[in-house]
């Protein structure tokens, strides 16, 4: 521990994606580094006579290059494609098919959600593009396996001759993820934890359906966007259920406000 923040503070600057990071960096050179002289004001660390700032870079999307992949036939194809998975309401997730994206979480909030609102049934969907990931370690395809499981233990519950709950894309597919982000009404990031997390930002920025983006706390995107967005804790499955509810039922005005005010927030940036 010790010989890695010597070694990152012998840099001039150090870069991190939020001001959470800063601070937890700033504290861990204080307790693990003899003679640091720590700033929190100035965010700076002092080791042997050598000064590192510490500053806040987040990553953040190309909007405009965004913007032009939506007019291509390409994606407009795929838009016409998924809008018939589409319910009266739509939940979309696109994620790396990782543990800790929480994937399977999600899925169970899914699934109180449909027990506990039977008004529900028939009428949302969730539609998933999950991407294949470190395929070949056993963890992470029998993580994939568990999801699927619980997708078709979902769909088995509450299927009918005209609907079932969820539709997943398991392919490495952006130009199909980002037709999918088109088209929700509820855009689910419940990520255990992530630096960023893009799909945050590219959601809101593709979406023209006054769509509630559902935000895990503990990923870096909620540090710019966690005021327009529903927060959850990514372990609060209750939490999470009510907050997919809430987003569902809000009501058109707000769920305006708050998609402008993400658009907005990310252009800015």
């Amino acid at each position: 521990r010790q010989a890695i923040f010597r070694g990152l503070c012998a840099a001039d600057i150090v870069g991190l994606q939020t001001a959470r990071d800063v601070h937890n960096f700033l504290h861990c050179c204080e307790s693990s580094l003899d003679g640091a002289e720590v700033d929190y004001t100035r965010h700076t660390v002092k080791t042997e006579g050598h000064l590192t700032q510490v500053k806040v870079y987040p990553i953040s999307i190309d909007t405009a290059g965004i913007r032009k992949l939506l007019a291509t036939p390409r994606l407009q194809e795929y838009e016409r494609e998924l809008s018939s998975l589409c319910g009266e309401r739509t939940i979309i997730r696109v994620d790396r098919a990782e543990p800790s994206k929480n994937i399977i979480r999600g899925f169970k909030a899914f699934d109180i959600l449909l027990e506990r609102y039977p008004q529900l049934r028939g009428r949302v969907k969730f539609v998933a593009f999950l991407v294949p990931t470190r395929t070949h370690l056993r963890l992470y395809r029998r993580y994939m396996e568990e999801a699927t499981q619980l997708i078709e233990a979902i769909n088995s519950k509450y299927a009918t001759r005209e609907w079932y709950p969820i539709d997943f894309f398991y392919e490495n597919n952006y130009i199909q993820a980002l037709a999918g982000m088109r088209l929700y009404d509820v855009l689910l990031v419940n990520a255990v934890i992530d630096g960023m997390n893009l799909v945050a930002k590219e959601g809101p920025t593709v979406n023209d359906r006054d769509g509630v983006l559902v935000l895990s706390e503990t990923v870096g995107a909620c540090e710019q966007l966690g005021a327009y967005a529903l927060k959850i804790a990514p372990a609060d499955l209750e939490g999470t259920t009510e907050a997919l509810y809430q987003a569902l039922m809000m009501p058109l005005e707000e769920r305006k406000r708050r998609a402008g005010a993400l658009k907005e927030s990310i252009e800015k940036e």
